[in-house]
């Protein structure tokens, strides 16, 4: 802790010390000087340190419409009692078109330099041909004892409001990096806790991607199904229709069929009675053709024998009368 208040305290002396290098001893001063209708000021700081930056601040104006043509500015330092340039600028920035014109010149102070800055300015305008002036400006010197002496009381006066601050940001700091580290902690389980929500995130998201597509596959397949479904649900009312019309028809031709189907047994009973009559219709006429053929035989055999014997024997002549037997058959009868 003790090391660290010194470490502080020389931080903080030498950031003092640095400003109070920086910092101009006396206010800013502005000088002027015209000709042919322009007029350029000059504001520089009244005094400066060396080894520091310092600005001189340049205006440039006119009371009617003009054309920059040229603006030139060279600032010396007197460096170990002889001159050195330390800013030597020809159309700084560029030259805009018209006026007014402002230039912001920071320059840096050599490490040896002492005595007033030696500043000179040149314009050229469309209305005057130029311009020149040359400056003493801001006085260059290394701070006196007095000086250093004041700001040193003020550096330890802030110094020890700085330590008191110190000490209470130092606690600050304690309870606060006690805060940090816990809340590290958590934001690492957090991290932990979210590249795996994270990583369970990217696979569900997968799976819904492709439950969508298959949802979408389906959906499709459905309403392709649902229009056939429909068209199915056209041609069954209408074969539903035909088919009431084709029972009527057929319960109207089964009534028909079992008519004709009843004449049909009818009509086969009489066959087959008709066909037991012929049977025994044929039956007699075959005995009958039998009978007819025996007669026939008997009656050639009686004529043989008839020639026979008259030829034998010469007896009376005897007529026989031969007489034609009809008989009816059972069909004509």
């Amino acid at each position: 802790m003790r090391a660290k208040k010194i470490v502080c305290f020389f931080s903080v002396l030498l950031l003092f010390s640095v400003l109070m290098c920086s910092v101009d001893a006396l206010s800013d001063t502005t000088v002027s000087f015209r000709g042919g209708g322009v007029t350029i000021y000059l504001t520089y700081p009244d005094e400066a340190y060396p080894n520091t930056n310092i600005t001189h601040y340049v205006t440039i104006n006119s009371s009617t419409t003009v054309t920059l043509k040229n603006f030139t500015v060279v600032i010396k330092a007197l460096v170990n009692s002889s001159w050195q340039e330390i800013l030597n600028g020809m159309n700084v920035y560029g030259i805009p078109p018209q006026l007014p014109q402002y230039y912001n010149l920071t320059l840096p102070l050599p490490q040896d330099a002492n005595g007033m800055l030696q500043c000179f300015i040149f314009v050229n305008t469309s209305i005057i041909d130029d311009l020149a002036t040359t400056v003493y400006t801001t006085l260059v010197s290394e701070p006196t004892f007095s000086e250093m002496l004041a700001n040193y009381n003020s550096l330890q006066a802030d110094y020890q409001s700085l330590l008191n601050d110190y000490d209470g940001l130092l606690a600050n700091y304690s309870s606060l990096f006690a805060n940090y580290t816990a809340l590290l902690s958590e934001h690492n389980q957090l991290i932990t806790d979210y590249n795996s929500k994270v990583a369970a995130y990217t696979s569900l998201l997968a799976q819904y991607n492709k439950l969508s597509d298959d949802n979408n596959a389906l959906y499709d397949n459905y309403m392709a199904k649902l229009s056939e479904l429909g068209a199915l649900q056209t041609d069954y009312e209408d074969l539903n229709s035909t088919r009431y019309s084709i029972q009527a028809s057929y319960n109207t031709l089964q009534a028909v069929y079992d008519g004709l189907n009843q004449t049909y047994i009818d009509l086969q009973k009489e066959l087959t009675t008709l066909q037991q009559r012929i049977n025994d219709s044929v039956g007699e006429l075959n005995i009958d053709r039998v009978i007819m053929f025996i007669f026939t035989v008997a009656v050639a055999a009686l004529i043989a024998f008839i020639i026979y014997l008259k030829r034998k024997k010469e007896e009376p002549y005897v007529v026989i009368r031969k007489e034609t037997v009809s008989m009816k058959s059972d069909e004509e009868s």
